[in-house]
Protein backbone atom coordinates (compact mmCIF):
# COMPACT_ATOMS: atom_id res chain seq x y z
CA UNK A 1 0.00 0.00 0.00
CA UNK A 2 1.10 3.54 -0.76
CA UNK A 3 1.35 5.82 2.22
CA UNK A 4 0.41 9.51 1.64
CA UNK A 5 3.23 11.96 2.16
CA UNK A 6 2.33 14.25 5.10
CA UNK A 7 3.75 17.53 6.35
CA UNK A 8 5.99 15.76 8.80
CA UNK A 9 7.68 13.82 6.02
CA UNK A 10 8.72 17.02 4.15
CA UNK A 11 12.17 18.47 4.54
CA UNK A 12 12.70 21.82 6.24
CA UNK A 13 13.44 23.45 2.87
CA UNK A 14 10.26 22.06 1.31
CA UNK A 15 8.19 23.35 4.23
CA UNK A 16 9.71 26.84 3.91
CA UNK A 17 8.97 26.99 0.18
CA UNK A 18 5.35 25.95 0.69
CA UNK A 19 4.80 28.50 3.47
CA UNK A 20 6.27 31.31 1.37
CA UNK A 21 4.03 30.36 -1.53
CA UNK A 22 0.95 30.48 0.71
CA UNK A 23 1.93 33.88 2.16
CA UNK A 24 2.55 35.33 -1.32
CA UNK A 25 -0.77 34.01 -2.52
CA UNK A 26 -2.65 35.54 0.42
CA UNK A 27 -0.83 38.84 0.17
CA UNK A 28 -1.55 39.48 -3.49
CA UNK A 29 -5.02 39.67 -5.01
CA UNK A 30 -7.27 38.87 -2.08
CA UNK A 31 -6.02 41.74 0.11
CA UNK A 32 -6.37 44.26 -2.69
CA UNK A 33 -9.84 42.98 -3.42
CA UNK A 34 -10.79 43.16 0.25
CA UNK A 35 -9.56 46.75 0.53
CA UNK A 36 -11.52 47.71 -2.56
CA UNK A 37 -14.63 46.05 -1.15
CA UNK A 38 -14.22 47.92 2.14
CA UNK A 39 -13.83 51.28 0.43
CA UNK A 40 -16.94 50.51 -1.60
CA UNK A 41 -18.80 49.76 1.62
CA UNK A 42 -17.78 53.21 2.87
CA UNK A 43 -18.96 54.76 -0.39
CA UNK A 44 -22.31 53.09 0.09
CA UNK A 45 -22.46 54.30 3.71
CA UNK A 46 -21.70 57.84 2.53
CA UNK A 47 -24.44 57.57 -0.07
CA UNK A 48 -26.91 56.55 2.64
CA UNK A 49 -25.74 59.44 4.83
CA UNK A 50 -26.26 61.96 2.05
CA UNK A 51 -29.70 60.49 1.43
CA UNK A 52 -30.39 61.07 5.15
CA UNK A 53 -30.91 57.36 5.69
CA UNK A 54 -28.84 57.68 8.83
CA UNK A 55 -29.50 54.39 10.60
CA UNK A 56 -28.73 52.26 7.55
CA UNK A 57 -25.59 54.35 7.11
CA UNK A 58 -24.62 53.60 10.72
CA UNK A 59 -24.98 49.88 10.01
CA UNK A 60 -22.60 50.15 7.05
CA UNK A 61 -20.08 52.20 9.02
CA UNK A 62 -20.16 49.62 11.80
CA UNK A 63 -19.69 46.85 9.25
CA UNK A 64 -16.51 48.59 8.11
CA UNK A 65 -15.27 48.96 11.70
CA UNK A 66 -15.92 45.27 12.36
CA UNK A 67 -13.68 44.35 9.42
CA UNK A 68 -11.09 47.12 9.98
CA UNK A 69 -11.10 48.09 13.67
CA UNK A 70 -7.52 49.40 13.56
CA UNK A 71 -7.69 51.16 10.20
CA UNK A 72 -6.42 54.76 9.96
CA UNK A 73 -9.93 55.58 8.79
CA UNK A 74 -11.55 54.07 11.88
CA UNK A 75 -11.59 57.23 14.09
CA UNK A 76 -13.17 59.28 11.28
CA UNK A 77 -15.70 56.51 10.68
CA UNK A 78 -16.64 56.74 14.37
CA UNK A 79 -16.97 60.51 14.00
CA UNK A 80 -19.30 59.88 11.07
CA UNK A 81 -21.38 57.45 13.14
CA UNK A 82 -21.73 60.13 15.82
CA UNK A 83 -22.80 62.66 13.17
CA UNK A 84 -25.40 60.21 11.90
CA UNK A 85 -26.74 59.74 15.44
CA UNK A 86 -26.80 63.53 15.85
CA UNK A 87 -28.74 64.05 12.62
CA UNK A 88 -31.03 61.15 13.48
CA UNK A 89 -31.98 62.66 16.83
CA UNK A 90 -30.06 60.31 19.16
CA UNK A 91 -28.19 63.15 20.82
CA UNK A 92 -26.93 61.26 23.88
CA UNK A 93 -25.40 58.52 21.73
CA UNK A 94 -23.76 61.14 19.51
CA UNK A 95 -22.39 63.08 22.49
CA UNK A 96 -20.88 59.96 24.05
CA UNK A 97 -18.99 59.06 20.86
CA UNK A 98 -17.77 62.64 20.41
CA UNK A 99 -16.53 62.66 24.02
CA UNK A 100 -14.66 59.37 23.51
CA UNK A 101 -13.03 60.61 20.29
CA UNK A 102 -11.97 63.87 21.98
CA UNK A 103 -10.41 61.88 24.81
CA UNK A 104 -8.55 59.47 22.51
CA UNK A 105 -7.34 62.01 19.92
CA UNK A 106 -6.48 65.13 21.93
CA UNK A 107 -5.00 68.09 20.07
CA UNK A 108 -5.73 66.65 16.62
CA UNK A 109 -8.07 68.07 14.02
CA UNK A 110 -10.45 65.18 14.67
CA UNK A 111 -10.23 65.64 18.45
CA UNK A 112 -11.00 69.35 18.23
CA UNK A 113 -13.93 68.79 15.89
CA UNK A 114 -15.22 66.12 18.27
CA UNK A 115 -15.16 68.58 21.20
CA UNK A 116 -17.01 71.23 19.21
CA UNK A 117 -19.51 68.66 17.95
CA UNK A 118 -20.13 67.52 21.53
CA UNK A 119 -20.93 71.11 22.49
CA UNK A 120 -23.32 71.21 19.55
CA UNK A 121 -25.03 68.04 20.79
CA UNK A 122 -25.54 69.66 24.21
CA UNK A 123 -26.91 72.76 22.48
CA UNK A 124 -29.45 70.76 20.49
CA UNK A 125 -30.55 69.03 23.70
CA UNK A 126 -31.18 72.40 25.31
CA UNK A 127 -28.37 71.76 27.82
CA UNK A 128 -26.97 75.22 27.25
CA UNK A 129 -24.84 75.55 30.38
CA UNK A 130 -23.08 72.28 29.60
CA UNK A 131 -22.46 73.39 26.02
CA UNK A 132 -21.17 76.71 27.32
CA UNK A 133 -18.89 74.91 29.80
CA UNK A 134 -17.43 72.63 27.12
CA UNK A 135 -16.64 75.63 24.92
CA UNK A 136 -15.09 77.54 27.82
CA UNK A 137 -12.83 74.56 28.58
CA UNK A 138 -11.57 74.16 25.01
CA UNK A 139 -8.00 75.30 24.50
CA UNK A 140 -7.36 75.64 20.78
CA UNK A 141 -3.89 77.13 21.14
CA UNK A 142 -1.78 76.26 18.13
CA UNK A 143 -4.75 75.33 15.99
CA UNK A 144 -5.93 77.11 12.86
CA UNK A 145 -7.80 80.42 12.87
CA UNK A 146 -10.63 78.50 11.21
CA UNK A 147 -11.04 76.20 14.21
CA UNK A 148 -10.90 79.07 16.72
CA UNK A 149 -13.46 80.99 14.68
CA UNK A 150 -15.82 78.03 14.77
CA UNK A 151 -15.46 77.86 18.56
CA UNK A 152 -16.42 81.52 18.99
CA UNK A 153 -19.28 81.24 16.50
CA UNK A 154 -20.74 78.23 18.29
CA UNK A 155 -20.24 79.91 21.66
CA UNK A 156 -22.08 83.01 20.42
CA UNK A 157 -25.00 80.84 19.28
CA UNK A 158 -25.16 79.14 22.69
CA UNK A 159 -25.10 82.51 24.44
CA UNK A 160 -27.90 83.82 22.25
CA UNK A 161 -30.02 80.83 23.18
CA UNK A 162 -29.13 81.36 26.84
CA UNK A 163 -30.42 84.95 26.58
CA UNK A 164 -26.99 86.56 27.04
CA UNK A 165 -26.85 88.85 23.99
CA UNK A 166 -23.99 91.01 25.32
CA UNK A 167 -21.73 87.97 25.76
CA UNK A 168 -22.85 86.58 22.40
CA UNK A 169 -21.90 89.85 20.77
CA UNK A 170 -18.37 89.66 22.23
CA UNK A 171 -18.00 86.06 21.03
CA UNK A 172 -19.06 86.93 17.48
CA UNK A 173 -16.70 89.92 17.39
CA UNK A 174 -13.80 87.66 18.48
CA UNK A 175 -13.83 85.93 15.08
CA UNK A 176 -10.99 87.04 12.80
CA UNK A 177 -11.99 89.28 9.90
CA UNK A 178 -10.59 86.80 7.35
CA UNK A 179 -12.57 83.87 8.72
CA UNK A 180 -15.26 82.41 6.40
CA UNK A 181 -17.86 83.05 9.13
CA UNK A 182 -16.70 86.63 9.85
CA UNK A 183 -19.33 88.42 7.76
CA UNK A 184 -22.16 86.32 9.18
CA UNK A 185 -20.80 86.75 12.71
CA UNK A 186 -20.58 90.52 12.26
CA UNK A 187 -24.25 90.67 11.26
CA UNK A 188 -25.22 88.54 14.25
CA UNK A 189 -23.21 90.80 16.56
CA UNK A 190 -25.14 93.81 15.23
CA UNK A 191 -28.45 91.99 15.76
CA UNK A 192 -27.35 91.03 19.28
CA UNK A 193 -26.97 94.75 19.97
CA UNK A 194 -30.56 95.17 18.84
CA UNK A 195 -31.55 92.65 21.51
CA UNK A 196 -29.91 94.90 24.10
CA UNK A 197 -31.79 97.91 22.76
CA UNK A 198 -35.25 96.32 22.55
CA UNK A 199 -38.09 98.64 23.69
CA UNK A 200 -39.06 97.14 27.03
CA UNK A 201 -41.62 97.95 29.72
CA UNK A 202 -40.67 99.23 33.16
CA UNK A 203 -42.07 97.02 35.96
CA UNK A 204 -41.68 99.93 38.40
CA UNK A 205 -43.66 102.30 36.20
CA UNK A 206 -46.33 99.64 35.61
CA UNK A 207 -46.71 99.24 39.38
CA UNK A 208 -46.88 102.98 40.04
CA UNK A 209 -49.49 103.52 37.33
CA UNK A 210 -51.59 100.76 38.87
CA UNK A 211 -52.24 103.01 41.88
CA UNK A 212 -55.07 104.02 39.59
CA UNK A 213 -56.58 100.55 38.99
CA UNK A 214 -56.14 99.38 35.41
CA UNK A 215 -53.78 102.14 34.30
CA UNK A 216 -50.72 99.89 34.61
CA UNK A 217 -52.33 97.38 32.26
CA UNK A 218 -53.14 100.18 29.80
CA UNK A 219 -49.38 100.91 29.79
CA UNK A 220 -48.78 97.25 28.87
CA UNK A 221 -51.37 97.35 26.11
CA UNK A 222 -53.66 94.92 27.97
CA UNK A 223 -56.83 96.96 27.56
CA UNK A 224 -59.38 94.25 28.38
CA UNK A 225 -57.48 93.37 31.58
CA UNK A 226 -57.33 97.08 32.44
CA UNK A 227 -61.10 97.48 32.04
CA UNK A 228 -61.75 94.38 34.17
CA UNK A 229 -59.39 95.58 36.90
CA UNK A 230 -61.01 99.04 36.95
CA UNK A 231 -64.55 97.64 37.14
CA UNK A 232 -63.89 95.08 39.92
CA UNK A 233 -61.87 97.52 42.03
CA UNK A 234 -64.67 100.09 41.63
CA UNK A 235 -67.31 97.52 42.50
CA UNK A 236 -65.61 96.29 45.68
CA UNK A 237 -64.71 99.84 46.71
CA UNK A 238 -68.26 101.06 46.31
CA UNK A 239 -69.62 97.97 48.13
CA UNK A 240 -67.32 98.65 51.08
CA UNK A 241 -68.26 102.34 51.20
CA UNK A 242 -71.96 101.66 50.88
CA UNK A 243 -72.01 98.95 53.58
CA UNK A 244 -70.08 101.07 56.08
CA UNK A 245 -72.18 104.17 55.40
CA UNK A 246 -75.30 102.12 56.14
CA UNK A 247 -73.86 100.80 59.36
CA UNK A 248 -73.16 97.27 58.10
CA UNK A 249 -69.61 97.27 59.41
CA UNK A 250 -69.06 93.53 59.15
CA UNK A 251 -70.17 93.45 55.53
CA UNK A 252 -68.19 96.61 54.89
CA UNK A 253 -65.04 95.09 56.40
CA UNK A 254 -65.46 92.00 54.22
CA UNK A 255 -65.92 94.08 51.08
CA UNK A 256 -62.91 96.24 52.02
CA UNK A 257 -60.77 93.15 52.53
CA UNK A 258 -61.78 91.81 49.12
CA UNK A 259 -61.06 95.21 47.59
CA UNK A 260 -57.61 95.29 49.21
CA UNK A 261 -56.81 91.85 47.87
CA UNK A 262 -58.04 92.73 44.39
CA UNK A 263 -56.24 96.09 44.43
CA UNK A 264 -52.89 94.56 45.46
CA UNK A 265 -53.41 91.81 42.88
CA UNK A 266 -53.92 94.47 40.20
CA UNK A 267 -50.59 96.10 41.09
CA UNK A 268 -48.79 92.76 41.25
CA UNK A 269 -50.34 91.70 37.93
CA UNK A 270 -49.09 94.87 36.23
CA UNK A 271 -45.55 94.41 37.58
CA UNK A 272 -45.37 90.73 36.63
CA UNK A 273 -46.98 91.56 33.27
CA UNK A 274 -44.17 94.02 32.49
CA UNK A 275 -41.56 91.40 33.40
CA UNK A 276 -43.33 88.82 31.26
CA UNK A 277 -43.54 91.28 28.35
CA UNK A 278 -39.78 91.92 28.55
CA UNK A 279 -38.94 88.22 28.83
CA UNK A 280 -41.14 87.26 25.87
CA UNK A 281 -39.86 90.13 23.73
CA UNK A 282 -36.24 89.20 24.34
CA UNK A 283 -36.85 85.47 24.00
CA UNK A 284 -38.75 85.80 20.72
CA UNK A 285 -36.09 88.09 19.28
CA UNK A 286 -33.24 85.80 20.33
CA UNK A 287 -35.04 82.70 19.05
CA UNK A 288 -35.43 84.33 15.65
CA UNK A 289 -31.81 85.42 15.72
CA UNK A 290 -30.66 81.96 16.80
CA UNK A 291 -32.59 80.36 13.94
CA UNK A 292 -30.95 82.80 11.54
CA UNK A 293 -27.50 81.93 12.89
CA UNK A 294 -27.62 78.31 11.77
CA UNK A 295 -25.11 76.08 13.57
CA UNK A 296 -24.59 73.90 10.50
CA UNK A 297 -22.47 76.56 8.81
CA UNK A 298 -19.90 76.23 11.59
CA UNK A 299 -19.16 72.57 11.00
CA UNK A 300 -17.42 70.61 8.26
CA UNK A 301 -19.49 70.16 5.16
CA UNK A 302 -20.70 66.52 5.07
CA UNK A 303 -19.22 66.16 1.60
CA UNK A 304 -15.84 67.31 2.94
CA UNK A 305 -15.91 64.71 5.75
CA UNK A 306 -16.90 62.08 3.20
CA UNK A 307 -13.92 63.05 1.05
CA UNK A 308 -11.63 62.70 4.07
CA UNK A 309 -12.94 59.19 4.62
CA UNK A 310 -12.78 58.01 1.04
CA UNK A 311 -9.51 59.67 0.06
CA UNK A 312 -7.76 58.86 3.33
CA UNK A 313 -6.38 62.41 3.80
CA UNK A 314 -6.36 62.54 7.56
Amino acid sequence: MTRAVGWRYLTKMQRTVIMLAVVIQLASLPVGAQDADRIESLRFAEHLFEERDFYRAITEYKRYLFAQPDSSRAPWVRFRIAEAYLEGGKLDAAGNIFAELARKTPGTRLGNWAILARARAFYLQGRLMQAWGVLDDISLAGTSDEMRGVKFYLKGCVQLKAESPAKAQRSFLSIAAVHPLAERASLLAARAQEALDLPLKSPVLAGLLSIVPGLGHVYLGEYSVALTAFMWNGLFGYAAYDAISRGYYGLGALAATLELLWYSGTIYGAVSGAERYNRDARMNFLDDLDNAAGLDVAFPDPHAVGAILLQGKF
